[in-house]
């Protein structure tokens, strides 16, 4: 047990905590099972999590902390977040913090308080977390601090609860109390909350869930496991969680993070597919259904009216109000047996499977949603002509996330060829009037002299926790810039978005279905993959090349508000700032292409398709998936890519940054970034005296 010491005016000399209360505090509370240790505590896999300030009303800016903050600066905090969000595990993990600052934490759960009688709840907590330490003794202690989980279930009345908040307030300096997202609302009403500093607890981000895993990757092996070996898997299992959460589609929450860690550590150890995410979906379908306490003879009951209820949703725009859902039970028993539809929904309701919003009834999370709309399709596709007609629809509008969305879990749902014929015309009908773009020498020649121009790049030293950090904070910027997306009103930028999610779609396929699928269908996949974006390309640097003299007007124009600047000085920056935008894109869509399609099980496939098409575009495509599916930099391979592309200095360029990029995410020896840059020539920053003085740098 934890032993603290006490003031001296405390009867018994130390504070001791009882040996179930520090098996509550390391308690997951879902059973988590890891290949090298016996029994996963909370500790063992907890992270700290990102909180976002109350906002002022008159500010617009986002103000977000460390969740350690609680016991680093103690004070009074109200931390609220969605259910699963992780808010009991905070108050776990800082419980053990605030016994190792010698201050006495207690922890109360609303949930069970019936009567604001203080100090009875204080007791009976009390006698439960700690051994022989009395009331009188603890209200005596300098250091006490109250954890208070889940003050929106508190079952007092407003009147009762507001007494028993500021009895507490006068009892504690430093609380933390956790409450619902929802509670929110009514708090400007509980004037004894006025003095808290209010936060709200956020979802895991691209940090965060990198953070997770490689705590989960390096779990009993912390002090043996190799940076490259830690890297390596590291982002093998984050580009899978990454590609089922999908911005949001299964929510970001820890508890969601682990379940999926764990099935595929389950389907390691069972030597299945591990990239098979229709598995995984269904497992935390499966879940659901568990904690709803849905009994095993009534599952197919549920798949199926959640599967008919999904159709209604979509034609309805994602939720029905209340008459409709009488009238979809009516219909639903004109063709199933009779069932308690009530019953039903109110089971499916209070274990957060479907979620009342405005009036409306809905999935509480989008994965439910898209899982059972895209089982309907796969079961009803080849016998119901007017499902048919709405994949056509989804096709058509690939551009929305949400018909995107439930195109990928019909993947996901079928292997019948019909799906990929579907998909693969719709990438054939992108940019059809535009050749692939080759990066030939000849097609390229209007950026030679820009090229020629930039500085050489050089493989710097940087240190590669932090480069790995950035990369990932740059990856939650994109999103949060993604969520403000439309592409409505545009013709061509819907069209380049349908590209791009085509491209994805066709990836997931193969990454999913690539041991089942026949080599021609893998080849065809992902060379309509390719060629789709390559279309997309040429039709850029088409119009890059047609447009030049309009765009590099439009910024010269821009540019004489700096009346420092010569006519001459204009033109030149104008033009530079044009063929650097040019530059970037070329080098992001290939990189793009190449994430979307890329696989590292079918390597074979992309080499087949530089046989059949060996231009710079393809050599480049296949190098860059090479560095992201592998993550192997083999100094052959980047040779022969070098040779291929000797006299083309933009598809050089792209893969000197390529090979840098590489150098600063995995660790590297000197020895091989010497020759790297030999055979690339660039320099190496500041090599040996830096890779002496510190190890683990890029």
């Amino acid at each position: 047990p934890e032993l603290l010491s006490l003031p001296a005016k405390a009867k018994n000399d130390a504070i001791e905590v009882s040996d179930e209360m520090l098996d509550w505090i390391d308690d997951t509370e879902v059973v988590l099972t890891h290949r090298k240790i016996d029994k996963v505590k909370l500790g063992n896999v907890y992270i700290s999590l990102d909180l976002e300030a109350e906002q002022n009303t008159n500010s617009t800016d986002i103000h977000i902390v460390i969740s350690d903050i609680i016991f680093t600066k103690p004070k009074r905090y109200l931390i609220s977040g969605e259910e699963q969000q992780g808010k009991t595990s905070l108050l776990k993990y800082a419980y053990k913090e605030f016994l190792k600052l010698k201050m006495v934490p207690i922890y109360i759960d609303a949930i069970e308080i019936k009567k604001s009688d203080t100090r009875s709840v204080l007791a009976s907590a009390l006698k439960y977390q700690y051994i022989n330490l009395s009331l009188e003794q603890y209200l005596e202690l300098p250091g006490k601090v109250l954890l208070l989980d889940n003050l929106s279930e508190i079952r007092l009345n407003s009147k009762y609860r507001n007494v028993f908040i500021a009895a507490l307030n006068d009892i504690f300096e430093n609380v933390v109390m956790t409450c619902s997202t929802s509670f929110n609302y009514i708090l400007p009403e509980i004037n004894e909350l006025n003095e808290y500093a209010k936060f709200e607890l956020l979802s895991l981000g691209h940090v965060k869930r990198a953070e997770m895993v490689e705590k989960w990757v390096s779990l009993g092996i912390e002090e043996s496991i190799s940076e490259h070996d830690l890297y390596t898997q590291s982002d093998e299992l984050k580009s899978r969680l990454d590609t089922i959460i999908r911005k949001n589609v299964v929510p970001a929450k820890p508890i969601y993070i682990l379940m999926l860690l764990q099935l595929f550590e389950a389907y390691a150890q069972q030597n299945l597919d591990m990239s098979s995410h229709g598995h995984c979906y269904q497992q935390l379908i499966y879940q659901a259904f568990d904690h709803a306490e849905i009994p095993k003879k009534e599952i197919d009951k549920y798949l199926n009216v959640l599967t008919e209820l999904s159709w209604i949703f979509h034609k309805n725009g994602g939720a029905i109000n209340q008459h409709d859902l009488e009238i979809f039970f009516e219909d639903y028993e004109r063709t199933y047996l009779p069932i308690n539809g009530p019953e039903i929904i109110k089971k499916l309701k209070s274990n957060s499977i479907l979620i009342e919003r405005d009036s409306k009834i809905q999935f509480k999370y989008p994965y439910l949603y898209y899982f059972f709309a895209a089982k309907k399709i796969a079961e009803s596709f080849t016998t119901n002509s007017s499902i048919q007609a709405d994949v056509r629809n989804l096709i058509d509008n690939l551009h929305r996330e949400d018909y995107a969305n439930i195109l990928v879990f019909v993947t996901h749902h079928t292997k019948e060829s019909w799906v990929l014929k579907e998909i693969q015309d719709a990438l054939s009908s992108l940019f059809k009037d535009q050749k692939a773009a080759t990066l030939s020498e000849d097609q390229l020649a209007f950026m030679d002299e820009f090229i020629a121009k930039i500085p050489d790049l050089v493989i710097e030293q940087r240190e590669i926790r932090d480069e790995r950090i950035k990369h990932n904070r740059n990856l939650d910027a994109i999103e949060k810039e993604k969520d403000r997306e439309d592409y409505e009103s545009n013709d061509i930028l819907a069209n380049i978005n349908k590209t791009f999610k085509g491209m994805e779609i066709a990836g997931q396929i193969i990454r999913n279905r690539h041991a089942t699928l026949t080599r021609d269908t893998l080849f065809n996949l992902a060379s309509h993959g390719a060629f789709t974006g390559l279309r997309f390309l040429n039709y850029f640097i088409y119009i890059s090349d047609t447009a030049k003299s309009e765009v590099i007007k439009f910024v010269e124009l821009r540019l004489r508000e700096h009346p420092d600047l010569t006519n001459i000085e204009i033109q030149d920056c104008a033009k530079d700032i044009f063929l650097h935008m040019t530059y970037g894109i070329i080098n992001g869509v290939i990189r793009k292409i190449a994430s979307s399609i890329g696989s590292s099980e079918a390597a074979e496939i992309y080499v087949n398709i530089e046989k059949d098409d060996p231009t710079p575009a393809i050599t480049l495509l296949n190098q860059a998936i090479e560095l992201n599916f592998k993550r192997n930099l083999d100094i052959q391979r980047v040779s022969q890519t070098a040779t291929k592309l000797k006299n083309n200095p933009v598809c050089t360029r792209i893969l000197k940054e390529m090979v840098i990029q590489h150098t600063y995410m995995f660790p590297v020896g000197y020895k091989e970034k010497q020759q790297l840059a030999d055979l690339l020539g660039m320099s190496v920053q500041h090599q040996r005296l830096m890779d002496r003085m510190k190890t683990g740098k890029g």
